[in-house]
């Protein structure tokens, strides 16, 4: 069996999970992740990806990938209902763009490398930016945006602080980049759009995100999924 592992938007869910049987969910759920879920919002993240490295600066493009997913009408069910998701993730994401300013720093993606996470407690936790803010001026990483699109289970405040706060860790711990401002590390949850930047203070957070991924560890190991 594949070792405990858990994607960050996920783990801001566990940290503020309302009921055991909850947590239990979303572990068992990541043992046996199903692919069409992984696959649900695609377009509507490469659109936005593409928005925001191309400077943020026309939203009819946005409008106008919105509107070319819900005037196709090909493929199967879930294809169709799925584009009609991304449209409405993308104009959710327009009501909310005025709350990001990438002030000195201009967004870039990354290619896609084998391993973009860091173990906690154990659990491998999958990070995966959807983009990083370099400085124009000296070319450092100073931060990054995680986007969250599910419209069943959107990220509270609190738990994305949580995943904020990993992903500064994660900059700075596992890529090296010395120069990450905590304002700079963006959690866009898309469906109530609201954006949520790193808290300041991180120790005692990553405090909270290690003790649950301990829980999630034991849970691994104890066959969550058949539970």
């Amino acid at each position: 069996m594949q070792g405990p592992r858990i994607s960050l938007n996920k783990l801001g869910e566990y940290m503020t999970a309302a009921t055991p049987s909850r947590r239990k969910r979303i572990v068992s759920d990541q043992q046996s992740p199903q692919a069409f879920i992984a696959a649900r919002y695609k377009d509507a993240r490469e659109a936005i990806v593409e928005f925001m490295v191309s400077g943020m600066s026309d939203h009819r493009e946005l409008l106008s990938a919105a509107s070319r997913l819900r005037n196709t009408h090909e493929g199967s069910d879930f294809a169709i209902s799925d584009r009609n998701a991304s449209a409405d993730a993308i104009e959710s994401f327009i009501e909310v763009v005025n709350s990001i300013n990438f002030g000195d720093c201009v967004a870039v993606s990354m290619p896609c490398t084998a391993s973009q996470g860091m173990t906690v407690a154990g659990v491998y936790v999958s990070v995966r930016p959807d983009i990083y803010l370099r400085n124009w001026v000296t070319g450092e990483i100073e931060g990054a945006v995680k986007l969250h699109f599910p419209k069943t289970s959107p990220l509270t405040s609190p738990g994305a602080e949580y995943v904020a706060t990993a992903m500064r860790v994660y900059m700075e711990r596992e890529k090296g980049y010395s120069h990450v401002d905590y304002r700079k590390c963006y959690v866009v949850d898309v469906p109530t759009s609201s954006v949520t930047v790193a808290p300041k203070a991180h120790v005692r957070k990553m405090k909270d995100i290690e003790a649950a991924c301990e829980e999630i560890a034991i849970r691994w190991g104890n066959g969550s999924a058949a539970a």
